[in-house]
């Protein structure tokens, strides 16, 4: 019993070359996906283990190297050397690189994933995050959660009491880690 493949004839060089021009496309739009997720990426979000920010960062580098080696697979299959095009076309060497440098595209873009995956670590909130803050008038300084408000007030939770103060007798506004 054989398989329908061994009986199958290899693709012409031609198709496989138009079909690794058509993938060219496609590739350098991966490549410029990574380097723009790259350029966005910026220092990562505050309390990311340090560790995990240097395996989402071996992983981008890792994805960009693996893009730039499948664009020279996929070119030297569409569009092959001097040297090479002397010769005749070898279907399965095309169709290997082909094969080859696809494959490592759709890993490249796999790597860039699991490298936007440290953006979203759990970090847990600081105190600034829950909205502590400290407001200072010439009256007095109080401390706590920020809650809600009319237009042109603060307005905040201190000391088991309810504080609004008008953002004109505001004299300094910070937010804090506690109210201690």
């Amino acid at each position: 019993m054989t398989s329908d493949a061994a009986h199958r004839p290899a693709p012409a060089p031609e198709d496989l070359r138009a079909a690794a021009k058509g993938w060219q496309g496609i590739q350098l739009a991966a490549l410029g996906f990574i380097g723009l997720c790259g350029v966005l990426k910026g220092s990562g979000p505050a309390g990311v283990p340090r560790e995990i920010q240097v395996v989402a960062g071996v992983l981008a580098l890792s994805a960009l190297a693996l893009a730039c080696c499948a664009i020279v697979l996929v070119g030297l299959a569409a569009w092959p050397l001097y040297r090479a095009a002397a010769r005749p076309a070898d279907p399965r060497r095309i169709s290997r690189a082909l094969r080859t440098g696809i494959a490592l595209t759709f890993t490249a873009v796999a790597l860039l994933a699991l490298s936007a995956a440290a953006a979203w670590w759990p970090v847990k909130a600081d105190g600034a995050a829950r909205g502590l803050v400290r407001v200072s008038t010439e009256a007095e300084t109080v401390c706590g959660p920020l809650t809600d408000s009319d237009y042109g007030f603060v307005a905040l939770r201190a000391k088991d009491r309810d504080v609004t103060v008008a953002l004109g007798e505001i004299r300094g506004l910070q937010p804090v880690a506690s109210c201690e």
